[in-house]
């Protein structure tokens, strides 16, 4: 990057060059400090600073990069363009070489990673949302205008906007020597969030003088800090040791049987061959006859083997006697062949192996030999079963990362307790063997729930509740389809689920199709009478983004029609008996797992619940009504993962928020601001499209209508912002982040923009 780009780039410099991708990336962490990299450029490659642009295309990103490459190979032809992004490639001269850099860049690319995975979801690219963060912006410059010394933090859309302003560095250079005489300088090197530190201290003076400035919240649903980067905080499930935990399908020919051993029989024995799960038989392959006690041949049976479904080869010896119709047959001894170990320590191979075995009897008056010719052997899916524990009630102190995972929790008041109701499950594999422990966690000071899964002693997947202070409401996304959000008028709850890698996908449930009864009207003799329409309980619909994908999964569970089955391309998840079932060919059997147990939490999180209902007290029995007719409720106490995630525990449920803080407040939509519950009240989060608000002997089952319509505020106040407010002039930039129907009066924040005349205007 300085020896070779920045001098090329510098003799160039009529062109903006396109760097190679290792470059690249130092060259955009140097960028992020303005000050340094004009400086540096100034001083090392006589006064140029090299420019750099984000307003190409693909097809022209890729022309100007082979342009580059040109440029380089004639320049450097000792050098590769292309290196391999792999540690150990490294060309050993580019290992001991120095830099005279003021900056240290290594560091500065190790935050880079940070701040990558506070704007990595997917409405950090929703054109309306990021309208929105320009409008913050700009008001996030102007406040620094306003007040020259203050120590200004933004939240993560603005910072993203101040980013993508600093890969102008011309540009940037440029506009903020206008607006202050200076450089504006980037300091990302602050990073203590902890309590009386600079970072925080000057998040509280940011708030205050934003609501001054501008009478709004500053903080931005969807924008908020979301505690620090997952990656390599929770152990990696190898593959080999998913491999172990997998089924096996096999083709098995045998080739030879004797009877070593059997019970004295007459002349007319039979052998009848099976396969089994363990005494269940399955399947009857063949039937050997007597008087010969040795069969053999080169395919006296065959069957595929699949120890999904089957484990054993069951034999069972008959004497027959008569004659005709006065025939009679007794089942004189029966012998078992347990196969599954000798499948699954099998390697994975196309070719055919040869064994022999032995099957005996219980009393040993019937021993079998066999000679077998297995394979190929191919995997098989992995299938898992739940078996349940017991929640007690236990401390565990919101500080301790190494007991929580990665989670990020608020503080406690010092001196305060955490207690939490705490069960651990065990989940077993096809051959019954334990082989993770799921954990879930209620903890209603924290109004936090969260799933750890373990595989034998190592944490190897986290999920957890989030608010909106990590997704959007509604109202702030242009495409709804390609975002996820949370609607807390609707009782919308959220969860992320993390491995190895960080991310693995973030879940939005909500309780749907709730609906009240109409009674009929009888007939008289001038008038025909009327149906009736009987209410419906609902069902939990879950929206689904896993990481990488551009696509929204929508999920409904239709619990009326008898649907307990999840079926997904890599699983199926059945919340009735507590079993998952992995495809072969995927590997996140650890991810499904918390998936599974997530989407339990959520639907005993967001379940209407009877007026009065208390931890312990089962609804089975109980019958909602809506209107005059009766609707029965959802058979939650027979699913055994949603009782296994608590069903009838004490939770954050939206019962407990409702009937403790009342029916315009959320969980979990602290705006980032650290407050468990955030009262949305007077926020136009967007239209649900129903009007039914859960009245009633629900009244937690939050909007009837299942839909997102509808206009509404940016937010957290955010409606639009001003353009600069009397700064820049512009106006109340088209309401932007209003959803087009304005915010009215004040705005949601309140106060309007001061001096603009409001932004709802």
């Amino acid at each position: 990057y300085q020896h070779l780009f920045l001098p090329l780039a510098a003799t160039h410099k009529d062109k903006v060059l396109e760097a190679p991708i290792d470059v690249a990336w130092v060259w955009h962490c140097h960028m992020l400090c303005p000050t340094s990299y004009c400086a540096d450029c100034e001083r090392l490659l006589n006064g140029v600073v090299v420019d750099h642009t984000l307003l190409r295309n693909d097809k022209a990103k890729k022309k100007s990069l082979q342009e580059t490459r040109e440029l380089w190979q004639k320049e450097y032809p000792d050098h590769p363009f292309d290196v391999a992004l792999d540690p150990s490639q490294v060309i050993a001269s580019y290992r001991d070489g120095e830099t005279s850099f003021s900056y240290d860049i290594i560091s500065a690319a190790s935050r880079q990673k940070e701040f990558g995975y506070q704007v990595s979801l997917q409405h950090y690219q929703d054109q309306t949302f990021l309208e929105a963060a320009l409008m913050r912006y700009r008001k996030f410059l102007l406040l620094k205008q306003l007040r020259p010394s203050m120590f200004i933090v933004p939240c993560y859309d603005m910072d993203l906007m101040w980013h993508t302003h600093q890969l102008f560095p011309r540009a940037y250079k440029k506009d903020t020597e206008k607006f202050y005489g200076k450089i504006f300088n980037h300091d990302d090197s602050v990073n203590d969030r902890s309590e009386g530190s600079k970072l925080n201290n000057a998040d509280k003076a940011t708030r205050e003088a934003w609501r001054e400035e501008y009478g709004q919240n500053f903080a931005q649903f969807g924008a908020m800090y979301r505690g620090p980067n997952p990656a390599g905080k929770l152990a990696k499930l190898l593959p080999d040791e998913i491999l172990a935990i997998r089924t096996r399908c096999a083709n098995i020919t045998c080739e030879q049987l004797e009877l070593l051993a059997n019970p004295q029989v007459n002349n007319n024995l039979r052998l009848k061959v099976y396969t089994s799960a363990n005494e269940k038989i399955m399947e009857c392959l063949e039937t050997l006859k007597g008087p010969s006690k040795m069969w053999q041949g080169k395919s006296l049976f065959s069957t595929v083997f699949k120890t999904r479904y089957v484990n054993c080869l069951k034999f069972s010896l008959e004497d027959t006697s008569g004659w005709a119709c006065l025939k009679t047959k007794v089942t004189v001894a029966q012998a078992m062949c347990d196969l599954l170990l000798l499948l699954e320590e099998q390697p994975l191979a196309s070719q055919v192996t040869h064994h022999d075995v032995t099957a005996n009897g219980k009393d040993s008056s019937l021993q079998i030999s066999l000679k077998l010719a297995v394979g190929p052997v191919k995997e098989g899916p992995v299938l898992l079963s739940l078996k349940a524990g017991h929640f007690t009630r236990a401390i565990m102190p919101e500080n301790l990362e190494s007991m929580w995972g990665p989670i990020p929790l608020p503080r406690l008041p010092p001196g305060t307790d955490n207690w939490c109701e705490v069960a651990s499950h065990s989940v077993l594999n096809h051959r019954g063997v334990v082989q993770f422990t799921c954990r879930l966690i209620h903890c209603l000071s924290l109004l936090q729930s969260a799933v750890h899964v373990f595989f034998k002693d190592r944490m190897v997947c986290v999920a957890h509740l989030i608010g909106s202070d990590t997704l959007p409401v509604p109202a702030q996304l242009a495409h709804r389809y390609s975002s996820l959000y949370l609607n807390p008028r609707a009782g919308d709850r959220a969860m992320v689920i993390k491995n190895h890698e960080g991310d693995w996908a973030v879940l939005v449930g909500r309780w749907v199709g709730y609906k009240k009864g109409v009674a009929g009207v009888p007939g008289t003799v001038s008038q025909r009478g009327k149906k009736g329409v009987p209410g419906s309980p609902g069902h939990l619909s879950i929206k689904l983004w896993r990481k990488g994908s551009e696509k929204i999964e929508y999920i409904p569970i239709q619990y009326e029609k008898d649907s307990f089955c999840i079926n997904m391309k890599n699983s199926v998840i059945n919340l009735k008996t507590g079993s998952v079932k992995v495809y072969q060919g995927f590997n996140d059997v650890a991810e499904t797992l918390a998936l599974a147990f997530s989407i339990s939490l959520l639907h005993v999180l967001c379940q209407p619940r009877p007026k009065g209902w208390k931890p312990g007290q089962s609804i089975q029995g109980s019958v909602l009504t809506r209107g005059s007719r009766a609707v029965a409720p959802v058979p939650s106490e027979d699913m055994a993962f949603v009782m296994a995630a608590g069903f009838l525990m004490s939770t954050p449920s939206n019962h407990y928020v409702r009937e403790r803080y009342g029916n315009t407040v959320c969980a979990g939509c602290g705006g980032g601001e650290g407050a468990p519950v955030v009262d949305f009240g007077d926020m136009d989060t967007g239209s649900l499209g129903g009007t039914d608000g859960g009245a009633g002997d629900a009244g937690d089952a939050g909007g009837a209508g299942d839909a997102d319509g509808g206009a509404g505020c940016g937010g957290c106040g955010g409606c639009g912002g001003c353009g600069g407010c009397g700064g820049g002039g512009g106006g109340c930039g088209g309401g932007g982040g209003c959803g087009g129907g304005g915010c009215g009066g004040g705005g949601c924040g309140g106060g309007g923009c001061g001096g603009c005349g409001g932004c709802g205007g």
